[in-house]
């Protein structure tokens, strides 16, 4: 019977290939964690994908979907079913739950409740045009939701912002806000928007 060799092993070069990608994760790690814009852009785009699942499970359920924003300590939101039609995923069954997120604690709904003045750095309008002053971040039809129908549309139109603010300064922006826009309730498009001081809104 013919005995096995030992196992070769990794070569030298194999292992200088894997160390030079733990290194290139570790620096994007690093990067995201100190990167108050990029906190804030990942916040955003899964508030895109997790608008656009609600979309689809309302569609494909053929029942109501809310997104149901949660404002406290720690700003998130619910995506639930809405079987009773009372827009409101806090008092739902957990069954009727689809997915509840909490953002990065450095991470809110834009903040322009006392405005004016208006945050520094950041916008005082919608990039609808809408003005922000005495809103949360939240500016659509629903008091703090949005509600999609079987058929994929919504006539809640708006903006979810986002934005980092100073640990040292709340009315001071740091990084740069983002918007989430459902630009139309015909066909529930929704698009990010990025908010750039001296330059304004442009898409993402």
């Amino acid at each position: 019977m013919k005995m096995k060799g030992p196992s070769p092993g990794f070569t030298l070069l194999e292992l200088a290939v894997v160390m030079v990608i733990v290194c290139i994760l570790a620096a994007s790690a690093a990067f995201v964690s100190i990167n108050p814009t990029a906190k804030v852009r990942d916040a955003a785009f899964n508030l895109l994908t997790d608008l656009n699942l609600a979309r689809s499970e309302a569609v494909n359920r053929n029942l109501d979907v809310l997104v149901d924003f949660i404002l406290g300590d720690r700003d998130g939101y619910l995506v639930c079913l809405d079987p009773d039609s009372d827009r409101d995923c806090h008092d739902e069954a957990a069954e009727h739950i689809i997915k509840e997120v909490f953002f990065n604690t450095a991470v809110q709904f834009y903040d322009c409740t006392s405005a004016p003045p208006y945050p520094k750095g950041g916008p005082a309008r919608t990039p609808a045009g809408t003005d922000l002053a005495g809103k949360k971040g939240i500016i659509f039809g629903g008091p703090h939701h949005i509600r999609w129908q079987p058929d994929g549309t919504s006539s809640d139109n708006g903006s979810i912002i986002l934005y980092h603010p100073a640990p040292e300064n709340p009315g001071k922006v740091k990084g740069s806000p983002y918007a989430a826009v459902i630009s139309s309730g015909a066909t529930g498009r929704i698009r990010l928007m990025r908010w750039r001081q001296g330059s304004g809104w442009s898409m993402k």
